[in-house]
């Protein structure tokens, strides 16, 4: 059996955030298949997680400093810092040590990089052969694979567009920056992943691959919903956050005029207070954290996703299909997942958006029709397992 060493700058559970998911799922693909050891910050690992050897990074200060007069020196990305202050080096040895030697190794986004590819990480080497090279060498091999998950680039665009002006200045250095330090760190891994095709720095790269993060299927059982309609989301996240406003000050009085008997279900983690208030004052249903992903969704009537920026692919949305909702969405609700667009209504305007989601509310049998080929898309092309099986063969080639 293969062995594989996965590292992400943060700890995969509990998974409500794209890295955190992202780093889940690589632990699944593998379980059975590989003997996989994981480095990344200390957590508590969950009785359901696979089977794995833990290899805790250290938080260490002085890594930090270090780290942050780097960044001022040779103008990295300030949000690489967001993964410097740990002891990588340390941590990835000590796996090579009692786990190795890897037949692959699976770095978890671009801005871990500069951190562990100099000095004794001995991971990827910033100054080393091209991996072609590497390759060709006599001493064992270790594929090299770089997930990116969603384009840092894109993402930081997507701030700056967000951002009042003085944070826009911000942004926009922060993702001139960003963009270089994605391109240099693609150049030393064998393989570089997304979720969606939308973010690819490099298209025409050897190597590059998209895979989504899909959704796991479960049974959909025919009974009553509680709710109306429902948005959720990682609320303290800008994307998410600023749907979730948009929703409450624009898009929800006027469905409350058409439809006053109207329900709305807003949640997921780390709330603000502005969304806590808003939601309050609206009379509608608040639930931060939320438990079990799956079982609120499935509350839902009709799933309003009012995005208005984001990068990567939207998971809600893939949620929303496979947990029967119908949806109606902005553009940005849709992005990397394109095949359920064709069964949504997709509006940007707020009383277009709120004409569309009671004019489902009242007609059953088109809710129900759009409900079932959402469902039906997303097994066909979104479905988890089709992840994990693809994944499995990135990192383990036949012997997956």
């Amino acid at each position: 059996m293969k062995r594989v060493l996965v590292i992400t700058s943060r700890f995969p559970w509990p998974p409500f955030s794209g890295d955190r998911l992202r780093g889940a799922i690589w632990l699944d693909a593998l379980a059975g298949r590989a003997e996989v050891a994981l480095v990344s910050p200390h957590g508590s690992v969950p009785s359901s997680a696979p089977p794995f050897r833990f290899f805790p990074a250290k938080r260490s200060i002085a890594r930090g400093v270090s780290a942050a007069l780097r960044v001022m020196r040779e103008s990295l990305p300030l949000q690489s810092l967001l993964a410097a202050p740990f002891e990588w080096s340390e941590a990835i040895e000590r796996a090579k040590s009692e786990a190795g030697p890897f037949d692959a190794t699976i770095v978890l986004l671009s801005r871990l990089h500069p951190w562990i590819s100099v000095g004794g990480a001995g991971v990827v080497r910033a100054s080393g052969a091209p991996p072609a090279q590497r390759r060709a060498g006599g001493a064992h091999h270790s594929t090299t694979i770089l997930d990116a998950i969603d384009s840092l680039t894109r993402n930081a665009s997507e701030r700056a567009s967000q951002a009042s002006p003085l944070a826009r200045w911000f942004w926009r250095i922060e993702e001139r920056r960003v963009a270089r330090a994605e391109a240099d760190a693609a150049k030393h891994y064998e393989r570089v992943l997304f979720v969606s095709d939308e973010d690819g720095f490099d298209r025409e790269q050897d190597g590059f691959a998209v895979v989504s993060n899909g959704v796991a299927i479960h049974p959909l059982e025919e009974k009553p919903r509680r709710y109306d309609f429902g948005f959720w989301g990682r609320l303290a996240y800008f994307a998410n956050s600023d749907a979730a406003e948009y929703l409450l000050d624009e898009i929800w009085p006027r469905i409350r005029e058409r439809r006053a008997s109207a329900t709305l279900a807003i949640g997921g983690a780390h709330a603000t207070k502005s969304i806590r208030r808003k939601a309050n004052q609206a009379g509608v249903t608040l639930t931060s954290p939320v438990d079990h992903m799956p079982s609120f969704s499935r509350e839902i009537r009709v799933a309003l996703l009012p995005l208005r920026y984001g990068s990567g692919e939207s998971t809600k949305t893939m949620e929303a299909a496979e947990s029967g909702c119908a949806i109606v969405g902005t553009p940005k609700a849709f992005r990397g997942v394109s095949a359920l667009a064709a069964h949504a209504r997709i509006l940007s305007a707020p009383a277009a958006f709120a004409d569309a989601a009671v004019a489902l509310l009242d007609a059953h049998d088109e809710r129900a029709r759009m409900a079932s080929a959402l469902r039906a898309a997303v097994i066909e092309h979104h479905a988890r397992q089709t992840t994990l099986d693809r994944l499995a063969q990135i990192a383990l080639g036949d012997a997956a």
